[in-house]
Order: C-alpha cells, then sequence, then structure tokens
C-alpha cells in the first residue's frame, strides 16, 4: 500500500516495479482526482499559462498496474496486525491488509484558525485550491495578502505580481524563505 499518489507515491511504485515486484500496488489518496504534479500549482496553474491536463503524471493501471483508490484517506496504521484504516468521501471505513507501506502523503496546508469557508481565503495544496483561486484571480483583485513566504507563499506570489496584482506577502520570520 502506497499512501499519496503524487510525484513521490508515484515514483515509488515505479521503482518497485522497476525492482521487480509483480504484487498487487495500492495506491490511496485523499484527493479524487488522477495522480498529478504539484508544484506547478502555485505557478503555471495560478498564472493560467497550464491547464489541469497539463500537469497529470503518466501513471495508471495501464503501465504499472496500480489499484487506485482515490478520495480516501488514510485514518491509521496498525503496524502490529499490517492494517491500514480507510475512510471514504461518504465515510465508509475499511481496513486494508499490507505487506509493506510507503507513506508519501506529504504536508497538509497550514489554515488560519477560524479562516475555513470565509470567501476569499485560500490555500493551495491541491489542483482543485489551485483553480479556485485562479478563478479568483481571473476576477482581477486589486490587491492579495499572501500568508507565509516559503516557497509555495513566494510562489503564489510571484503568480499574483504577473497577472498585474498589488501583493503583501507577510512572514512571521525576519526573512522569507528563513525556515
Amino acid at each position: 500500500v502506497i499512501v499519496g499518489a503524487s510525484l513521490a507515491g508515484i515514483n515509488a511504485a515505479r521503482t518497485l516495479r522497476l525492482q521487480g515486484h509483480a504484487g498487487s500496488i495500492i495506491v490511496v489518496d485523499a484527493d479524487s482526482e488522477r495522480p498529478y504534479d504539484r508544484p506547478p500549482l502555485s505557478k503555471q496553474m495560478l498564472t493560467g499559462e497550464w491547464e489541469p491536463e497539463k500537469i497529470l503524471l503518466p501513471a495508471g493501471k495501464e503501465d504499472l498496474d496500480l489499484e487506485f483508490r482515490l478520495g480516501v484517506r488514510a485514518k491509521a496504521v496498525d503496524l502490529g496486525a499490517s492494517q491500514i484504516t480507510l475512510e471514504g468521501a461518504d465515510g465508509t471505513v475499511a481496513n486494508t491488509a499490507f505487506d509493506s507501506l510507503v507513506i508519501a502523503s506529504g504536508a497538509s496546508a497550514r489554515r488560519l484558525p477560524d479562516s475555513a469557508g470565509i470567501a476569499g481565503v485560500h490555500v493551495v495544496r491541491t489542483l482543485a485550491d489551485s483553480l479556485a483561486l485562479r478563478a479568483e484571480l481571473e476576477a482581477g483583485p486589486s490587491r492579495v495578502v499572501v500568508i507565509g513566504a516559503g516557497f509555495i507563499g513566494a510562489e503564489v506570489a510571484s503568480s499574483c505580481r504577473k497577472r498585474g496584482i498589488e501583493v503583501t506577502l507577510v512572514e512571521a520570520m525576519p526573512l522569507p524563505l528563513e525556515r
């Protein structure tokens, strides 16, 4: 079982196949989209230079013989029983046995407290996040505030500037990219 259908997870599956693993490989991801490359989400996707099809990863059942379980969250792991608990978007819970487990889920976007559901407040972690922010940027706001001057925050700020939008970049550290 591989948790995470982004570049790291797909590369783990590809490596297993190249090294001769002939058994089943289940790839689990909370995102319901086909596997895609995340770095362009804060750059080419926001500027409108690329459409979603361009970031899709060339991995699927055909070339790697993978079983995808998309839109499913890994909720718990029982290493002693070699089982992972998966929860579907509809709330159904199931345990899946594994011989080996790879966790390649990446980080989650950090939200400001009590900001979920507020119009105009976005995080950039998924394709859906990027497309939602892009739609707002296409509406032509005059100013955007980006909180966090790490790589993704700096890239979002740069993408906004490419669109001619004024940007205020807020960072807790003394300098951007300091962490």
